[in-house]
């Protein structure tokens, strides 16, 4: 009966496991698909000032109304409590004054911060209407859309121009990519075993332009920008010097209504370059090779 049980917990560890796999491998080259919520400027623009909050006496109105019907009972009287019972109500009066002035300097200090962000949005969708770069830059600041950037890439950098984004992505290393293959043999066992060199390159190179893609959607969702080139930059070897360099191994310019006619779910990334001018120099065995950046031609 253990025995079956083990039996029965290998098995489905190793159907995790698989799973797992498959999921990894198939995130890595999916990243194009997922991209935030366009982000809408003119009602941005069009949203209206917070309001500046009032100074509300709702608790010393509710206090003050019980000191000023507070009506001595005959055991007052008797007891001489009156003049007590009146100077706890004060008191109570002067507490209720204090709640209120402390439940204002809440909504207060909010409304200071709706404000600065209502003014700092304000200034950037009017730069961006405008088409100012400075500007460019605050909307990506602001959304950050590049805050957990470990899916795409290690690191990336922008430069503005009034029309379009020139960005590098310094992407991420093979060792992102498993060079393994996971399997379920018929018996349930869990097989593994390397991952062919030609499979192994491929897989990166839809990493690389699914992620390239993907840092493109992001710069269109914030910016009214005519194209984005995205370069994918990785560690190298530069054949001319033998040494590992930061160099380009994909530059792609990407308009966003070529991507919008796109079906992203269906596309396989790597050949979806060819909708874009862009420099990719791959080969299944070797892998990729440094290249130029890409240029529209004039």
């Amino acid at each position: 009966r253990f025995k079956e049980q083990q039996k029965l917990q290998e098995i489905e560890n190793a159907q995790q496991a698989v799973s797992d796999w498959e999921n990894y491998v198939d995130t890595i080259q999916s990243v194009h698909k997922n991209c935030t919520e366009p982000v809408d400027w003119n009602q941005i623009e069009n949203t209206e000032k917070p309001n500046e909050p009032k100074l509300e006496s709702k608790n010393e109105l509710i206090a003050k109304n019980k000191l000023d019907n507070f009506k001595p009972s005959i055991f007052d009287k008797l007891f001489g409590s009156t003049q007590k019972k009146i100077n706890r109500l004060k008191g109570l009066l002067e507490q209720a004054k204090t709640k209120d002035k402390k439940e204002y300097d809440v909504n207060y200090k909010e409304y200071l911060d709706e404000l600065n962000n209502w003014q700092e949005l304000q200034e950037i969708s009017n730069g961006i209407k405008n088409g100012e770069t400075d500007f460019y830059k605050k909307a990506l600041q602001y959304f950050d859309p590049f805050s957990d950037i470990s899916e795409l890439g290690t690191q990336i950098s922008f430069n503005f121009e009034q029309n379009h984004i020139d960005i590098d992505l310094h992407v991420n290393s093979l060792d992102n990519i498993p060079d393994y293959e996971l399997k379920q043999t018929t018996t349930g066992k869990l097989s593994k075993k390397n991952m062919p060199k030609t499979r192994f390159n491929e897989l990166y190179q839809d990493h690389i332009c699914s992620a390239s893609m993907r840092v493109a959607r992001e710069v269109f969702a914030y910016l009214p920008i005519d194209y984005a080139r995205v370069n994918a930059v990785a560690k190298i070897i530069n054949t001319k010097t033998g040494h590992l360099e930061e160099q380009p191994i994909l530059s792609v310019i990407f308009p966003p209504q070529t991507i919008d006619s796109l079906n992203l779910e269906t596309i396989d990334p790597s050949d979806s370059m060819l909708n874009f001018v862009h420099n990719m120099n791959f080969n299944k065995t070797k892998g990729f090779s440094v290249v130029e950046k890409a240029e529209l031609k004039k």
